[in-house]
């Protein structure tokens, strides 16, 4: 993708059946600039050139693939035709090759992936890796993500790590409700059940090992976030989506995936049943599409503070280069690392708050209170400017910040 857009994605694309000029603006106008092209070929090119009329990029699944990885007679063939029909099209982003592939499925990605690399060096790979969970304990999850690096030679390290969960309880007495909608207590007969809201560990371990992991790599990184109702993860309030989402960029993810953009059917049998996702199963714009709207065009103009250069500035940092990550406050998850100071900055006091350090004396902050706002404390050696995300202009920060629920502020060193 071009460095003007932060690439902001999703999983469950816009159904066959409602595909149209109207529904891709509706992706674009939600701020999306990067669209999941997962049809047969003869629709995948429609897309493609609705996309380039549309300055959209997108993510092509060919059904060809499949041939390919099974290893099938004639798969190099197969390749040479895929690639042939979409290397011309301006909005090719990347082919999409697996979703969560196992450690002992490796070997067959590397076949596929280096034979991609070698025919079409222009396009990339996307393959999305499992979540930490999945792959315990974290010395077995890092030589997962090692085993993949090494075989796959992957240009993009992607994975996807939901902890927004729910669980039945007797009663909830001082335990957080679960948001669990009424149309899914109703298909799978939960009224009158009560479900607590909890978050299931090792979301910030995952992130670290990704991140950490994608540096020794020297590629890119990014990260899909829960945003649909579905089997035992909750349905996310405005809070926990942006907490999800500016987290990742105070990690330096370098793009952004939602699971999911449509609601799949709605004829999923319990537990997988799906409720909603931005755009319902019925094609109408459910509750978080305008959430979701916000929240990419805050992250749009975020990218640009980390990304272009401040009035006065000389050299811009020009792309997301993670410096540090630290947290303020308490954490049980083992890797994180407590902030005491960095650089410029000498001390941070409030409540709890990811801490992110980027090139060009920026540090980006997110409230880890998805539910209240906080009050962060800044103590610095020079003075600090701030973005406003509504407006994006710098502005002077008299180092008392207040955070909505699970928000995302970034400051920088004001320029002399």
């Amino acid at each position: 993708m071009s460095n003007n857009l932060y690439p902001i994605t999703y999983w469950y694309g816009i159904r066959k059946e409602f595909l149209s000029r109207e529904r891709l603006e509706e992706a674009r106008e939600a701020g999306f600039n990067l669209i999941e092209c997962a049809y047969d070929t003869e629709t995948n090119l429609r897309v493609l050139a609705l996309c380039a009329e549309l300055g959209l990029r997108a993510n092509v699944q060919d059904p060809r693939m499949s041939i390919a990885l099974l290893g099938e007679p004639g798969w190099e063939a197969e390749l040479d035709a895929m690639i042939a029909d979409y290397r011309d099209c301006p909005a090719l982003n990347r082919f999409f090759v697996r979703d969560e592939p196992t450690d002992d499925y490796f070997p067959t990605l590397g076949r596929v992936v280096d034979y991609l690399h070698a025919h079409d060096p222009v396009h990339g790979e996307y393959i999305n890796l499992l979540p930490s969970v999945a792959v315990m304990p974290l010395e077995r999850y890092q030589a997962h993500i090692d085993g993949f690096l090494r075989t796959v030679h992957p240009q993009l390290l992607s994975y996807d790590h939901y902890n927004l969960m729910w669980r039945e309880v007797p009663a909830l007495d001082k335990l957080p409700a679960a948001r669990v909608s009424d149309e899914n207590r109703k298909r799978n007969g939960w009224e009158g059940k009560l479900f607590e809201a909890y978050d299931r560990a090792g979301y910030y371990d995952n992130m670290e090992m990704i991140r950490a992991s994608a540096a020794r790599a020297g590629i890119p990184w990014m990260t899909i976030i829960l945003l649909v109702e579905h089997w035992g993860y909750r349905w996310p309030t405005e809070g926990e989506v942006r907490w999800e989402a500016f987290n990742a960029l105070t990690y330096g993810s370098t793009g952004l995936s939602y699971f999911t953009y449509w609601t799949p059917g709605a004829n999923h049998s319990e537990p997988w049943s799906y409720h909603n996702g931005i755009i319902l199963s019925d094609g109408t714009r459910g509750e978080k599409y305008e959430i979701v709207k916000r929240i990419n065009r805050e992250l749009q103009v975020l990218y640009r503070g980390l990304v272009d250069p401040l009035p006065g500035e000389s050299v811009a940092p020009g792309d997301i280069r993670s410096e540090a990550v630290f947290h303020v406050g308490a954490e049980t998850d083992e890797t994180v690392k407590p902030f005491a100071g960095y650089k410029h900055i000498r001390a941070l006091d409030g409540g709890r708050f990811t801490v992110g350090f980027f090139a060009g004396g920026r540090m980006m902050v997110t409230s880890k209170d998805y539910d209240a706002p906080q009050t962060l404390c800044i103590t610095s050696d020079t003075p600090l400017v701030r973005l406003n995300k509504a407006t994006g202009v710098w502005e002077d920060c008299a180092g008392t910040v207040t955070f909505a629920p699970g928000d995302g502020e970034l400051f920088a060193v004001k320029p002399l």
